[in-house]
């Protein structure tokens, strides 16, 4: 339950038992070992195979019969798929009816197609297939919409003609026909083709000749031209059938020991907490994380929400799609029960500073629709006597970090069971007072205590609670944060935030730039690299390429298995050699340190005047070395198997790439930070970014030169500063300035001068008195170039920093490490 997708290492393999004959019974050439990935053969012309004897360039006339039939994996044998009695059965063998036999055997053909799956869900949902009627037998229809949990099947094998134990029957031409017309028609029920592989003639009667027929059922044809057929057709069927729940992605941050992982825990499977974080243990992934009670990392889960209504369609209640409910063991499970309803994937993250830069990600990188901000109601980690000073509370430095960030936030305050009122005063007289000095009108919802059986549902009274304050957040989500009250130990609050998590509306769409690629995806993780059997030949060493998974979300555009799209930019220094088998070393010759592979430059000293990618011309020629040009083999979305990921969806992905001079750099070298896109993107070394506001003040505490941390979508990498300039007035639209009123500001500052026109001006002090005075902070990349949007909000945060209660513990920054600067990319180059 801890990671967003399970990956089979060795996923089934679709094997044909022509290739392993039992032994004495060998044919004169050799069988190609993986039959599944022939070309597929034309239709059958039975004349000529009649005089040919064999559609294939292989004698098989030594094949006398095959291995016995499997019990488990993806092939079948069948005597034959007709609906009615052949003309050598006796009269008196029954046989059931004919739409009756025709389920049978399209279940059977589901169950085949499920068994060479890489993942097998174990979903409970039955998903019945649209049976075929006799009518759609003479003329089988294209493909319909592939069934769900069978987009990453590699298909199933189909011996017709042939016993159980494996020896050949055979049948007559007529018969095979209709055997394979049925079969067609099955598949195109579950939106599958079939492709005859081959076609032997066994024996023959007085009159005509017996043949055994192999068919492959597959989703998809595994060639280049045939995958851009299916991706075509997915567009097409995907947007025209398939209805979407809503998808919320939800954060939950907050300092250490704020409860925010038992929260989780209670919410995600309906137990209560016993005060010793039981509800909690189910989330976390490293046995040190059980011991200490703090979370170093990021775990996700899902929920569901469906409505139940009357007759009239009036909503009477909800129903909490999560583990607590009877029938749900997967996330599959979620899926199929919050059809036309709503999922919340909720991520948790760590609070204690040491790890703060998986917390950040987690608010920046993931993009969350709505934060939880976790506050505890005893104050255990307003103050960590083990590590904060007493006069600094840990939760007021997330909350202003939101704030800065401009996140749409809800306050939960936890642990209520073990509130005062003393310690509810003081917290809230903190917590109010820098809302509304931002204009942010607190909301607080009034709880109650339920009975744990009742987690599973939400009632009409807390519904209509949370609508009436989400009816101010409609319109804008920074206009309000509503307050929640909980405990994971009593229930309280439990389904009043559950009736928010239903109800919190999904920001507006943001229309991109001209500048942006029409298709877009953050690389948020890197899960793995797997050798495929790809025909993708490196000239290098002749090795076969890899595929590797990756998972983040969809920021623009629609994704479809087969889609080409160009994935980077790869860090041009890591060498030129097309292996994957590199370990993610830079090459001799052009540094002599390691890089960090989630963190690259990380051991780069930022003082140095040189470093192997800013070398003069570097990027002269550099398309292929930044960019390379990958095509999607598998989608999956929140652990479903889909072929499409449209927009605001989070999901992964396996890749593969598409052949490109040797100097591209090898697939598997993918970082957290990367980008997926359709075409026309650039990677940056030197961007721009404004600062307003309070941070327009502060800001020009960075001297030239300084290191520093920058956080702008999923990417996270070290850069300095390269010059700091004081502007007058915004200089973009974008940020609430009219664009008649747009002028230049003062000039830039570059080198060691700040660019103020005024010498008597103190360092730190804005130019201007109002509010409309900006700064703007020149920034270069040290690792490498990135890929950044126009106007995307960037988070920086200096370098170093004192440690926790003046300590020099290693990671520790401090509470000072949350406090950064927020602006906004105003140029890139």
């Amino acid at each position: 339950m801890a990671s967003i997708f399970t990956f089979q290492p060795d996923p089934p393999r679709v094997s044909s038992p022509w290739s392993t004959p039992p032994p004495g019974s060998q044919p004169r050439q050799s069988i190609p070992q993986e039959s599944a990935s022939d070309p597929p053969l034309p239709a059958i012309d039975w004349q000529a195979a009649t005089t040919n004897a064999n559609t294939l360039a292989v004698d098989y006339s030594t094949v006398e019969r095959l291995e016995a039939e499997p019990q488990e994996g993806p092939t079948e044998y069948k005597l034959h798929l007709l609906l009615r009695s052949r003309r050598s059965s006796p009269p008196s063998v029954a046989i059931p009816s004919r739409q009756h036999r025709l389920e049978q055997l399209t279940t059977q053909l589901l169950w085949r197609l499920q068994q060479s799956c890489p993942y097998h869900l174990s979903s409970n949902s039955l998903v019945v297939p649209h049976f075929p009627t006799e009518s759609e037998l003479a003329a089988p229809a294209p493909p319909q919409r592939l069934l769900p949990n069978l987009e990453e099947s590699r298909g199933a094998l189909y011996e017709i003609g042939v016993a159980d134990d494996g020896t050949f029957v055979g049948l007559v031409h007529d018969e095979m026909e209709e055997s394979l017309n049925n079969l067609r028609a099955m598949a195109a029920s579950l939106g599958c083709r079939v492709d005859v592989l081959r076609m032997v003639c066994v024996g023959e009667t007085q009159t005509e000749k017996l043949w055994v027929v192999e068919a492959f059922v597959h989703p998809g044809r595994h060639n280049d031209a045939a995958a851009a057929d299916m991706a075509s057709l997915d567009h097409s069927t995907d947007d025209d059938h398939q209805t979407l729940p809503q998808q919320v992605r939800v954060s939950l941050t907050g300092a250490t020991l704020s409860g925010k992982s038992s929260l989780l825990g209670t919410l995600s499977t309906a137990t209560l907490d016993n005060g010793r974080g039981k509800s909690r243990l189910s989330l976390l992934k490293h046995r040190h994380e059980i011991i200490s009670g703090m979370t170093s990392s990021v775990t996700q889960e899902l929920i569901g929400y469906h409505d139940v209504v009357d007759h009239q369609g009036t909503r009477t209640s909800t129903q909490v799609i999560s583990y607590g409910v009877g029938n749900v063991s997967s996330w599959a499970d979620i899926h199929s029960s919050a059809e036309d309803g709503r999922l919340v994937f909720i991520s948790d993250s760590a609070g204690h500073p040491r790890f703060l830069r998986t917390t950040i990600r987690g608010l920046v990188g993931w993009d969350p629709h709505w934060t939880l901000l976790c506050i505890p109601a005893d104050e255990s980690s307003g103050r960590n006597s083990a590590s904060t000073s007493p006069e600094s509370d840990l939760w007021q430095a997330y909350l202003q970090l939101c704030i800065n960030l401009e996140l749409p936030l809800v306050v939960v305050i936890t642990k209520y069971d073990l509130a005062t009122k003393a310690t509810l005063r003081q917290i809230l007289s903190k917590l109010l007072t820098p809302l509304k000095d931002t204009g942010r009108k607190p909301c607080i919802m009034p709880s109650n205590v339920v009975d744990g059986a009742d987690l599973n549902t939400i009632l009409p009274v807390d519904l209509h609670q949370a609508d009436e304050i989400v009816q101010t957040l409609r319109e804008s989500s920074l206009t309000a944060v509503p307050i929640i009250f909980t405990s994971a130990v009593t229930g309280t609050g439990i389904n009043a935030l559950h009736a928010f998590l239903r109800e919190l509306p999904l920001p507006a769409f943001r229309v991109p730039s001209t500048n942006i690629p029409r298709t877009l995806f953050y690389v948020e993780d890197v899960y793995s690299s797997r050798a495929t059997a790809s025909r993708s030949i490196s000239p290098s060493n002749g090795s076969p390429d890899q595929s590797a998974i990756i998972g983040g979300h969809v920021r623009y555009g629609t994704l479809s298995i087969g889609d080409e799209l160009f994935l980077g930019p790869y860090p041009t220094d890591t060498g030129s050699d097309d292996s994957d088998g590199s370990s993610g070393r830079a090459s001799i010759q052009n540094s002599l340190a390691p890089k960090s592979r989630s963190f690259p430059g990380a051991l780069h000293n930022p003082q140095s005047g040189f470093h192997p990618s800013t070398r003069p011309g570097a990027f002269a020629n550099d398309k292929h070395a930044e960019w390379r040009k990958v095509r999607i083999t598998s989608l999956r979305n929140l652990r479903l198997p889909v072929r499409t990921l449209h927009a605001g969806q989070v999901g992964t992905m396996g890749v593969l790439p598409v052949d490109l001079p040797i100097a591209s750099p090898a697939v598997d070298r993918i970082r957290k930070g990367m980008v997926l896109q359709s075409g026309g993107a650039k990677a940056n070394r030197v961007l721009s970014v404004r600062f307003g506001g309070a941070d327009a003040a502060a800001v020009t505490s960075l001297t030239v030169g300084s290191a520093v941390v920058i956080y702008v979508a999923s990417v996270r990498a070290s850069a300095k500063v390269v010059s700091v300039a004081a502007e007058a007035f915004p200089r973009i639209p974008s940020l609430g300035v009219p664009e008649e009123e747009e002028e230049d500001g003062d000039d830039a500052g570059f080198g060691f001068g700040f660019g103020f026109d005024n010498e008597d001006t103190p360092s730190g002090a804005s130019t201007g008195a109002s509010q409309a005075s900006a700064t703007v902070v020149t920034f270069q990349f040290i690792a490498s170039r990135e890929f950044v949007e126009m106007d995307a909000k960037v988070l920086v945060l200096p370098g170093g920093g004192p440690g926790l209660s003046g300590g020099t513990e290693r990671g520790e920054k401090g509470v000072a490490g949350l406090e950064g600067f927020v602006g906004r990319v105003i140029e890139e180059t």
